[in-house]
């Protein structure tokens, strides 16, 4: 840290001078522009503020490529450049992944190269209407799992399984909106959040993306399962999948809303929930269907859970 003196210079104009080794690095010259934005803990002052920035990797194919295409997405690489030889298979894994990050598309491809650019701006969409987005998908993907199981709907249950990758989309998105954003002042104030929220917002993503998780889960048992013809253990599992939509809903509202009686309430159904659990797992020991109703039962669980944990951010100074 450099502790500099500002200075009156006359005439009501007030100057701060720069450590010339900084003007070296950055390669700062007489008459460049600066831009200066106001954050809750100071100024920050940063040079050739109307610049954009591409940046560039590339990668080898390894057994990692879709973790290595993943990680250069979300740190916000522009392009990304794969060097092969490519096999049939690892193509399919490339594009896979690809179809998982939001705004990546190929524009070049041969037998030994794929060339990914960057077609969405991170900055253009606001990362509370993305989370809203990422929740309602995830939380549709619950319902619908639960009423594939009761009505023993297969392609509804396929259905809720491929969805898994559109939840997963926007979660690598924001991760790569608050990632650039704790870079960036400009795409802070673009996407509407702050430092000090990218944390939470980024466990509130996370959780989101495992409530599609267990809901894919559930879809898989579905697929499975033989139909169901017990109509009390089926409405008491539904009931326990109500209560965990709720408590999922109330906790993302509460969070959103910084609503601290909301989210006490969700933490107050906390007890409630697993009792209800407890129970449903003695009655499930009978049925035929045990071991799959079982890994039901868990899921549902899994999501309650996660609205429990976004709750407990709803309380914030």
């Amino acid at each position: 840290m450099e502790i500099r003196k500002l200075q009156y210079s006359g005439k009501g104009t007030f100057v701060l001078s720069l450590p010339k080794k900084w003007l070296e690095k950055y390669g700062i010259e007489k008459g460049d522009k600066f831009g200066i934005v106001e954050m809750e803990n100071g100024l920050y002052i940063t040079p050739r503020f109307n610049e954009t920035h591409d940046r560039t990797a590339t990668i080898g194919v390894t057994d990692y490529v879709s973790k290595e295409l993943i990680a250069r997405y979300t740190y916000g690489y522009n392009h990304v450049i794969i060097k092969g030889p490519i096999s049939s298979s690892e193509r399919t894994v490339i594009k896979d992944t690809i179809g998982e990050l939001l705004g990546y598309d190929i524009i070049e491809e041969s037998e030994d190269k794929i060339v990914i650019t960057d077609l969405l701006n991170p900055a253009q969409l606001n990362t509370f209407k993305t989370l809203r987005r990422e929740f309602f998908l995830a939380s549709l993907m619950h319902s619908d799992a639960v009423s594939a199981m009761v009505n023993h709907d297969i392609e509804l249950a396929r259905d809720v399984i491929r969805r898994d990758s559109e939840v997963n989309k926007l979660y690598f998105f924001t991760v790569r909106q608050l990632r650039t954003a704790l870079q960036d002042t400009r795409v802070a104030d673009s996407i509407g959040v702050n430092s000090l929220e990218s944390m939470d917002i980024r466990v509130v993503s996370k959780a989101i993306e495992e409530i599609g998780d267990h809901a894919a889960a559930i879809a898989k048992v579905v697929l499975q399962l033989a139909p169901l013809d017990d109509g009390a253990l089926i409405g008491r599992i539904q009931d326990f999948s109500t209560l965990a939509e709720e408590i999922t809903k109330n906790a993302l509202r509460a969070f959103l809303e910084t609503d601290k009686e909301c989210g006490g309430c969700v933490l107050r159904k906390k007890d409630e929930f697993y009792a209800i659990k407890d129970r449903l797992d003695e009655h499930v020991l009978s049925s035929a269907h045990a071991i799959h109703l079982r890994n039901v039962l868990e899921n549902i669980k899994g999501i309650g859970e996660k609205g429990i944990e976004v709750a407990q951010l709803a309380y914030k100074p």
